[in-house]
């Protein structure tokens, strides 16, 4: 009975030992298999983090030339903005300079010719009429009865303007002797208007009336 029981032991510790193996063996496995995979798989990772840089530098570059482009454009436009002012700028002043040299000497000629050719209307006038105006005076002079009692002569030189139709206006003293003899004077152009030699331009007559005894 013994000896049964002893061997009985014995083949179960020969099948334990035998089933502790093959669990050893299964265990070292699959250690083996987590160490193959493991590897693989940090590989693969780093890989990837490997990918990344390159793909955020490409993205970058992208960027970068994106926004080159964009400033390029900028500085197209704003270049062509100005050169659109420069030229604009120079078109009014071309223009400005241009009315200035056209214009200038017409507004500098106008007065003159115009004081020239009224001068010369007034010097043939003056040619032409001068001994009629001054018969015309002689014989429609007004000479106060005072002031030739108080014997009272002298020069009173009038201004005035005749127009087209002969009539006189703006009757002027411009020098005189006497208080008397320039209200005389006055009066005596004043009677002679529409009876003037009519001008073909309305005209600034000046004409000395000279008061005497004789």
């Amino acid at each position: 009975m013994f000896l049964i029981l002893f061997f009985a032991w014995k083949s179960y510790s020969e099948v334990k030992e035998e089933e502790q193996k093959k669990i050893c063996l299964k265990l070292c496995s699959v250690e083996l298999s987590k160490n193959t995979i493991e590897p693989k798989e940090a590989q693969k990772a780093e890989a990837v983090i490997q990918k990344k840089p390159t793909e955020i530098k490409k993205v970058e570059e992208v960027k970068e030339v994106k926004e080159e482009k964009k400033t390029e454009k900028k500085i197209e436009v704003i270049t062509e903005a100005n050169q659109m002012k420069a030229s604009v700028a120079k078109i009014i002043k071309d223009e400005i300079i241009a009315d200035v040299v056209s214009e200038k000497p017409i507004e500098i000629q106008k007065p003159i010719v115009e004081q020239k050719i009224a001068q010369n209307i007034q010097n043939e006038y003056d040619e032409i009429n001068k001994q009629k105006i001054a018969e015309l005076i002689k014989e429609n002079l007004y000479y106060p009865i005072n002031a030739r009692k108080r014997n009272i002569t002298g020069l009173v030189k009038v201004s005035f303007t005749l127009g087209v139709d002969a009539k006189v206006c703006n009757i002027k003293i411009v020098e005189s002797d006497s208080d008397i003899l320039s209200r005389a004077a006055t009066k005596t152009i004043e009677d002679l208007s529409t009876k003037f030699p009519k001008p073909p331009k309305e005209l600034t007559l000046s004409i000395p009336i000279n008061y005497n005894l004789n």
